[in-house]
């Protein structure tokens, strides 16, 4: 990976002051640290707030944004509150990536840094991603894949660096659990994160909780699965996600594969 590392520094430097959209998560957090490492008196981490984000990044940008050295501003943003995202459309991600970029960059230059940089690697170039489109008409560069980098690749510099995120399994927004064409509110997307959170409390590392057509549905990682028994919900989160506002529980909790949803 040195090469490829090199390679990166060098498209890095030839920017001139940047502005990373920093989520937490593994692709913006190994951006950043090489940042750190390269030009760490032309960057700035620009952090959305917003309920899309789901609680592990949430807690990575916490524990890791100080820790690169480098200046941090967070803008609060309610994508909601733009109709064409929360009425949740086919290419809800090109509405959603382009109001919150477009805030991103919009602080940026005010700021002094007039490129944008975003995490997408070169994993990413696989998978249904209209959000890209957004990314390229907003002029915003994605180094990682310009350069060919893998996660497992970011994965193993991390943990030689010395961030935990290294480890985080794959994340997506909120909003991903919820299948387009069904609307977006902001009750959907805490019950999610809410219902999340309490498998994670329960050991489970890869989960999501979809909410389709009123059902809560859960998926998991096949070692997760591997964990409960005869592979259904314990009494004790199904009443916890009716708590929570869960109407309709599912209590078969099924096979999580990359992409469904797209999350």
């Amino acid at each position: 990976m040195d090469d490829k590392l090199a390679a990166l520094q060098e498209l890095l430097g030839s920017y001139g002051r940047v502005a990373i959209g920093y989520s937490g998560g593994v692709d913006s957090t190994f951006l950043a640290a090489v940042c750190a490492r390269t030009i760490p008196d032309d960057t700035l981490l620009v952090h959305l707030s917003s309920a899309f984000i789901a609680s592990p990044e949430r807690r990575s940008f916490a524990r890791d944004a100080g820790r690169f050295g480098l200046p941090v501003t967070v803008l609060d943003t309610d994508p909601l509150a733009a109709p064409v995202i929360a009425a949740n459309p086919i290419d809800r991600c090109y509405h959603c990536k382009l109001h919150g970029f477009a805030r991103i960059a919009e602080e940026a230059r005010r700021r002094g840094y007039p490129t944008v940089l975003e995490g997408s690697n070169a994993d990413d170039a696989d998978d249904y991603r209209p959000g890209m489109r957004a990314i390229r008409e907003l002029g915003v560069r994605s180094p990682l894949m310009e350069t060919g980098w893998r996660k497992d690749e970011e994965r193993d510099l991390l943990r030689a660096w010395g961030y935990a995120v290294w480890d985080m399994p794959a994340g997506a927004c909120l909003a991903t659990r919820v299948p387009c064409g069904e609307p977006l509110t902001a009750s959907k997307l805490e019950l999610i994160r809410t219902c999340e959170d309490h498998l994670h409390e329960l050991g489970l590392r890869q989960v999501r909780a979809r909410l389709i057509d009123g059902v809560l549905r859960i998926e998991a990682a096949p070692e997760d699965l591997a964990r409960l028994r005869d592979g259904t919900l314990p009494e004790r989160a199904i009443a916890a996600f009716r708590t929570a506002g869960a109407a309709h529980v599912d209590p078969v909790v099924r096979p999580y594969r990359h992409g469904d949803m797209n999350g």
